[in-house]
């Protein structure tokens, strides 16, 4: 286990067992300096703790501590882009293996949690949609959100 910067909590060392998600993300410069801000939990409600470290944005369980996201933001001329996105694929740790939903709410964490656009809908995985959506939006998000099934992926 390892502590976090700005935590005396100890945490689960980072995965080993990983996924490259397909994330394509561009960020101005004012939505860096947002990213950067991080989020920290303030309440029981709050189910994520977000935390810039180096160029690595971290998106860590709030109770558990264990790292489900890290995106690499890497800088070009009007700010920033996504230069590699990752989720745990340790079953231990994290139970889903839908590599386009986890890329679906890893958009809306970053558009709904760090940026806070109005327009951010939840997505919900397939099968969801009609068993209690806003329990299942409550155990992920803790907050109440728009919320939408997303697309089935497509092979291509």
């Amino acid at each position: 286990m390892t502590d976090t910067p700005s935590s005396s909590k100890r945490w689960p060392a980072p995965p080993t067992l990983r996924q490259n998600l397909d994330l394509h993300m561009r960020f101005t410069t004012a939505e860096t300096e947002q990213l950067r801000a991080g989020l920290r939990p303030q309440a029981m409600e709050d189910k994520w703790y977000i935390l810039l470290q180096g160029d690595w944005l971290n998106f860590h369980r709030s109770w558990t501590g264990i790292l489900v996201f890290a995106v690499c933001l890497a800088p070009e001329p009007e700010g920033f882009h996504v230069a590699e996105a990752w989720v745990n694929r340790d079953p231990e740790q994290y139970k889903s293996t839908d590599a386009a939903y986890d890329t679906a709410l890893l958009r809306f964490l970053i558009d709904a949690l760090l940026l806070q656009k109005p327009d951010a809908v939840f997505p919900l995985p397939k099968g969801q949609a009609q068993a209690a959506p806003s329990v299942f939006q409550h155990h992920i998000v803790g907050q109440q959100f728009p919320v939408a099934p997303i697309e089935p992926s497509r092979p291509d």
